[in-house]
């Protein structure tokens, strides 16, 4: 029985392993600031299934005041085939103030197909409003801003105003393993209102190819495998 659970033991390890090397060369993404993410350059951080890198901001609006790079917190969360990045603000904007953070970033994985934005704890009175536009490059690359797309464009504007609102929404893709992506988050306080907004959440939905799938029900085997012998 000992050599049983030493031998399964260095088995499970590279089950995991395996099951998760395609993205561990990375790095993991962690909690940080956008700033710390755009350090990150070209080698990126893993979350799930894809590749997040080259971050970097964009110019805003001129009337615009700029939530720095060092105020936008990013917190990775979802599931390994639909992992998102949460990017807080916490930003309220007054009568007459209007804030933006406008930035962008690269996405790679096997067969990606979606990516979608959500506003999170958004509010707005008067004529105050908050609006979250993500635009999506699949399979090439936007020659410096997001109106010319080197692959198929797609692009989708979510907002908050006080009589309506639509808060989430996604863009879908034919297969793709590559997107360039910008997202444009502000929060307007219009000529006599208020708007709020706490943080947005972006996900970027990627189909497992069979291998990574056989390899993660092997491995969930292995762990179930060792558990049952630990029973008996």
């Amino acid at each position: 029985m000992v050599y049983t659970r030493s031998y399964m033991s260095r088995f499970t390890l590279p089950a995991i392993l395996l099951m998760f090397g395609a993205t561990a060369y990375g790095g993991i993404c962690i909690p940080g600031s956008l700033s710390s993410y755009i350090d990150l350059g070209a080698p990126g951080c893993d979350s799930g299934a894809v590749r997040f890198n080259n971050f970097a901001t964009a110019p805003i609006q001129a009337l615009a005041t700029l939530i720095t790079p060092d105020e936008v917190q990013v917190t990775p969360g979802g599931t390994f085939d639909v992992p998102t990045l949460m990017f807080t603000l916490n930003r309220t904007a007054n009568t007459g103030e209007l804030f933006e953070s406008f930035f962008r970033f690269n996405a790679t994985g096997p067969l990606l197909q979606e990516a979608s934005i959500a506003l999170n704890g958004a509010t707005a009175a008067g004529d105050g409003a908050v609006t979250g536009i993500l635009d999506v490059c699949s399979d090439g690359a936007f020659a410096g801003d997001p109106t010319t797309c080197g692959g198929t464009s797609l692009s989708t504007v979510v907002f908050k105003i006080e009589s309506d609102s639509l808060i989430a929404d996604s863009i879908k893709s034919s297969p793709a393993s590559f997107f360039d992506v910008f997202v444009d988050l502000a929060i307007d306080g219009g000529l006599s209102g208020t708007a709020s907004l706490q943080s947005s959440t972006v996900g970027i939905t990627s189909v497992p190819e069979p291998s990574t799938i056989l390899l993660l029900a092997g491995g969930l085997g292995v762990i179930g495998l060792r558990r049952l012998r630990r029973v008996f």
